[in-house]
């Protein structure tokens, strides 16, 4: 993420002087294709990390495991039903460490919204805010 925002100020900045440059020489067609360009590249170099998951809700199931991916995002598996096993995944410390301890547990997870930029670390989906132990 940090590489591709320092890319696109780098982008912006050669923007800027080629800019310059076609300004000096009246070379007005070359001016609206670099601001083209250069904003379509610019575009392409965040939108990977923009997050546009407006949804939020509630699932009931039990939690079959958590895992910590390479990214540093943690999953929690539910199993919703005899076939179905969904994953949701987790910011927060006390979610996870609440998630482990209820494995094998029927739990209600409540999760949010996720709209905006995101990073490593951060849930590209919506992370889970809380989750509750059901009486079984």
């Amino acid at each position: 993420m940090i590489i591709c925002i320092i890319l696109a100020i780098i982008v912006f900045i050669v923007m800027i002087l080629a800019i310059d440059f076609a300004v000096k020489y009246e070379e007005y067609e070359a001016i609206f294709a670099l601001f083209f360009i250069c904003s379509l590249v610019i575009f392409f170099l965040i939108m990977p990390f923009l997050a546009l998951d407006k949804s939020s809700g509630v699932t009931i199931g039990t939690i079959t495991s958590v895992d910590k991916n390479f990214f540093g995002t943690t999953a929690i598996y539910i199993k919703t039903s005899e076939t179905e096993q969904e994953k949701y995944c987790a910011e927060d410390e006390e979610v996870i460490e609440m998630a482990k301890e209820l494995i094998g547990s029927k739990v209600k997870i409540s999760y949010g919204t996720r709209v905006g930029l995101y990073s490593l670390k951060q849930c590209r989906e919506a992370p889970v805010e809380k989750i509750e132990k059901m009486e079984e």
